[in-house]
């Protein structure tokens, strides 16, 4: 049983560009505080002005239990003071039943809450008709703020999570927004950078190593991120960044290609470590890749995924698995499954 993590993306109605620095800022407020609520963690995101990108970790079925203490700190995230003393001596008196009927009282009512949890949908779901409520209130508007449901990518931990990451850190700079993803304080890496520590243990779990012989659930990925150094990981995730966005491609035969991002000398410049594998070939796949897909990782990872849910989501005389992704070179190592069939 492991966690699994997600690439999600919505984006406004018309894609019209209506978030501004203060919307930006409530909608990481409001992402912040059903993440703590929903029990789900957030590795990293960016809120752009028409859309926003979030790689979010649903933690496995064996890590889904809650205390009635751990369960009265979740709900401080949402109410008031006066409703959670309520709920607290409820839960404590029927704690304390004889009867069947007193434990099944006490197990309905905390169903009542924890059936929100853990579950992307949910999460997703209530934090944008949260921000919707308070944009409208704000701006004296009607209607549906947001595009469409959300786009989803299930995306394999490791190689795969790290380069989803640096793809939606660079955003604002492929936009031409900033130069450097840290003057974005809307993204992960700019929260990491100003001292956030939820956006560091975020970068952190991307960048830790699970050890397949000894990890059991996948969900605290090294277990102890506190053994990390994180000026060590923010020099390594910066160097990730900008070998990624870089604004040429290395590759001889198209050498000229030019796109927004990174100079040679910016990149040259940051490069301290020679002779490490990068990521930067996969930055020049088609975006729809992150976006559009519905799994991510290595051929063999996204073949049993796709094993997995033929019956339920796929029907069972799909032969076609997964693809290598367009424009990838040899050693990319990433393939995806398109869509569903």
């Amino acid at each position: 049983d492991r966690s699994a993590i997600y690439h999600v993306v919505s984006r406004i109605v018309g894609r019209d560009f209506l978030l501004d620095a203060q919307c930006k800022e409530q909608f990481v407020r409001y992402m912040r505080m059903y993440e703590a609520f929903c029990g789900v963690r957030v590795l990293t995101y960016c809120i752009m002005t028409n859309h926003f990108h979030i790689l979010v970790e649903i933690p496995p079925k064996c890590d889904r239990h809650l205390s009635d203490e751990a369960l009265i700190e979740r709900l401080k995230v949402l109410y008031s003071k006066e409703y959670v003393d309520q709920v607290r001596l409820h839960l404590e008196l029927l704690a304390k039943a004889i009867h069947p009927e007193g434990r099944a009282a006490h197990a309905e009512l905390r169903e009542r809450y924890t059936r929100r949890m853990w579950d992307l949908g949910l999460f997703m779901k209530t934090l944008k008709q949260r921000f919707s409520t308070w944009y409208n209130k704000k701006h004296g508007r009607r209607g549906t703020l947001w595009e469409a449901r959300y786009k989803s990518v299930l995306v394999e931990n490791g190689y795969a999570a790290r380069t989803m990451a640096a793809y939606i850190e660079l955003n604002p700079v492929r936009a031409g927004m900033v130069e450097d993803p840290k003057a974005y304080r809307w993204c992960g890496y700019a929260e990491a950078v100003a001292g956030g520590q939820l956006a560091r243990n975020g970068l952190m779990r991307i960048l830790s190593e699970l050890d397949s012989d000894t990890a059991v659930d996948g969900w605290s990925g090294a277990r102890d991120i506190t053994k990390y150094d994180w000026r060590a990981v923010a020099q390594r995730y910066r160097l990730i960044l900008f070998e990624d966005g870089a604004s040429y491609d290395g590759r001889a035969e198209i050498a000229q290609q030019q796109r927004r991002g990174f100079s040679e000398a910016q990149w040259k410049k940051e490069q301290e470590r020679e002779g490490k594998l990068s990521i930067a070939e996969i930055a020049r796949c088609q975006s729809r890749y992150f976006v559009e897909g519905a799994v991510l990782g290595s051929r063999e990872w996204v073949n049993e995924v796709i094993e997995g849910i033929k019956g339920d989501f796929l029907s069972e005389s799909r032969k076609t698995l997964s693809s290598k992704m367009r424009g990838s070179l040899d050693g990319c190592g990433l393939w995806s499954m398109r869509k569903l069939e």
